[in-house]
């Protein structure tokens, strides 16, 4: 179930997030208790999860860079590549300061090891109600034909007892019941 969080809670966490630009959802989720997608929600409305201009600055120039490097001289295009290394540089330098955070092989081996496990648990379950769904079912037959068997006894017994009736009543009046 989905909870909207008050307008109160919202700045509150808000006001977390501009004192603390550079914290990572884990910290935010520690420290403040809210979730993941407030986390990124209110870095979106605060701004934060905005591009950086450095980071887009760097990229106009590569691509200016590049552009440039489809140019036929060949001594301006030595040049523009040893540019375009700096600027590679340079984004290299700019991309180290952000925070990133991925899927490590032992992040995949945890998640996929919790996954099969709860596969085996519910084949487990799906084995234990098979089983028991089996066992009364053949209860269930065993009890019908025990009832068949009983209800053809009786009806034999009732079938022997009228004729008995039927001798007895013909002895007594004399006559064919």
């Amino acid at each position: 179930m989905h909870t909207r969080s008050t307008i109160k809670r919202m700045e509150e966490l808000r006001r977390w997030i501009r004192k603390n630009k550079n914290a990572t959802r884990k910290q935010f989720i520690a420290e403040t208790g809210g979730t993941v997608g407030q986390y990124y929600k209110v870095r979106q409305k605060t701004g934060i999860a905005k591009k950086s201009k450095a980071v887009s600055d760097a990229m106009k120039r590569n691509a200016a860079l590049r552009k440039q490097m489809a140019n036929p001289n060949i001594q301006e295009q030595v040049v523009l590549k040893e540019q375009l290394a700096l600027s590679d540089l340079d984004n290299a330098t700019v991309k180290e300061e952000h925070v990133v955070e991925g899927t490590t092989p032992d992040f995949i081996w945890y998640e996929m090891d919790l996954v099969q496990n709860q596969l085996r648990s519910l084949i487990g379950r799906v084995a234990h109600v098979a089983k028991v769904s089996q066992s009364r079912d053949a209860e269930y037959k065993k009890m019908m034909r025990d009832l068949i068997t009983e209800n053809t006894e009786l009806r034999v017994n009732n079938s022997s007892l009228r004729q008995q009736v039927a001798e007895l009543t013909e002895m007594i009046n004399g006559t064919p019941v």
